[in-house]
């Protein structure tokens, strides 16, 4: 029997999950779990890494067990700058504060954005670490000088536990910075953005040991995916090459893994990203909405004292009218509103429809428009593949939400495989599997995860009334 330790970290919560693998099946078992969200401080956004550190050591105390490794994944694109004494300079910008935004046009000066996609393969985006430096720096120029390290979240927080200082290739992939065919930093592309190197750790591919934690010396740091996606991915237990897969959470990420980037200009019209992952190929994908939107709106209720559980929203759904209202998901209107329900009423008011007024009728609102969003997300992908998908295969919280995935089924016309929830975490543990010599590759992973978990499958309903709405609204989201 071998334990692993896996913390996979989202942008509203951390869990660390113990997985035992008796040689032939594989169980999960949450340790602790805990609320993460950005801190607003003298009008930025910030993570709380003391805080967050402070959290990963209390869940491993709990550990009563014997346990031969850890690993940690996270989102992406966000960053530590530390000094030469390995101590951060301030505290990680979180890649919902807007102070990167201006940097676009700046940007534009020095190099043409579709010559950076088809450099990197990332989507141009303000969230990414090429955008987020570019605006530390300008709002802290001796941070030049006095940064001696860059470290990408889930190495920071690999760091903070083990001393150990380096960047794992696929969160690294999420950044801006790295070349698609090196797989390394772009150091052309530092000196002419910043006329200067950036001091960004080496990048390493995962699966391997890299130290041991600290306070907890009997543990081994595993280097895992340090992208929650590449995680969920590679524990998604796929069987045919032409499957598409989603990670669903407070993001979705829509795509399906390929051999080489997509970097044509259709692509990058389209909003497409190249990342990597866990096997050091490619992620082609979009990054579309996840449950954001409902996470605010049930944030609203909770403080109104209203009283909010998954039955009283499924209930809700059941009862209320479909296609009353739809939004467009990727709306610039709901990306950090400060109140989620006034958002839609603006967008309702917009596009002249009604706004929804029960829990019922957000809910719906919200999950047939996600569902509308990723049928075209993935029709594009479809296109631009040059290969049409039978199936999806969804990881994530999201998979527990029934409504949601038959949806999914409904406006794509393919059959959805939902589970498991925990795939980062189940990903994750996989990755030190193999840095532990207990596994060989991603297919014998996938194998395991099929043994182990059964996931819930949904096939396509009411094709013609979808088709009908799909027409409707293809121009609308």
């Amino acid at each position: 029997m071998t334990t692993v330790l896996a913390y996979d970290l989202g942008a509203s919560s951390g869990r660390l999950i113990a997985e035992k693998f008796d040689g032939n099946t594989i169980s999960i078992k949450e340790i602790h779990r805990f609320n993460n969200k950005p801190q607003l401080v003298q009008s930025h956004y910030y993570w709380d890494y003391p805080a967050l550190i402070k959290e990963l050591k209390a869940g491993l105390q709990k550990v009563d067990f014997p346990a031969s490794s850890l690993g940690i994944d996270t989102w992406g694109v966000d960053i530590g700058l530390l000094n030469k004494e390995y101590a951060l300079l301030s505290l990680p910008f979180s890649y919902r504060d807007t102070h990167s935004e201006p940097q676009l046009q700046k940007l534009k000066q020095l190099i043409d954005p579709f010559e950076l996609f088809k450099r990197t393969g990332n989507e141009i985006s303000s969230i990414n670490t090429l955008f987020q430096l570019m605006a530390i720096y300008e709002k802290f120029p001796t941070y030049r000088e006095l940064c001696k390290s860059i470290l990408m979240m889930p190495n920071l927080l690999i760091y903070g536990l083990s001393n150990v200082a380096l960047n794992e290739y696929s969160i690294s992939s999420t950044s801006q910075l790295v070349n698609h065919d090196s797989k390394q930093w772009d150091e052309g592309l530092m000196q002419l953005i910043f006329q200067q190197q950036l001091p960004l750790a080496s990048i390493e591919m995962p699966h391997q040991i890299i130290g041991d934690v600290l306070d907890f010396p009997s543990i081994q740091m595993a280097l895992v995916p340090g992208h929650d996606t590449a995680c969920a991915l590679s524990a998604l237990p796929i069987n045919r090459q032409n499957a598409l897969f989603m990670s669903l959470g407070t993001w979705c990420l829509v795509g399906k893994e390929i051999d080489k980037p997509i970097v044509s200009r259709d692509a990058f019209e389209a909003g497409f990203t190249n990342e990597g992952t866990s096997e050091g190929v490619i992620r082609f994908q979009k990054n579309a909405m996840g449950f954001w939107i409902l996470q605010k709106l049930r944030e609203e209720w909770v403080a109104s004292g209203m009283n909010v559980t998954y039955d009283i929203e499924r209930q809700g759904f059941l009862e209320a009218a479909a296609f009353k209202t739809i939004i467009d998901p990727e709306d610039p209107l709901f990306f950090n509103p400060k109140s989620m329900t006034l958002a839609i009423e603006t967008y309702c008011a917009k596009t002249s429809q009604v706004s929804p007024s029960t829990i019922g009728e957000y809910v719906r609102c919200f999950t047939e428009s996600v569902a509308i969003s990723y049928a075209k997300v993935i029709k594009k992908i479809e296109q631009l593949a040059s290969q049409s998908t039978t199936e999806i295969y969804i990881g994530g919280g999201g998979a527990q939400n029934k409504m949601l995935c038959q949806l999914i089924a409904n406006a794509t016309g393919k059959v959805v495989f939902a589970g498991p929830i925990e795939a980062s975490s189940i990903g994750n543990g996989l990755s030190q599997l193999r840095a532990l010599g207990e596994l060989n590759s991603i297919e014998e992973g996938r194998v395991l995860v099929s043994r182990s978990f059964h996931p819930d499958e949904f096939i396509p309903q009411d094709q013609a009334r979808w088709q009908e709405i799909l027409e409707q609204y293809k121009t609308f989201i």
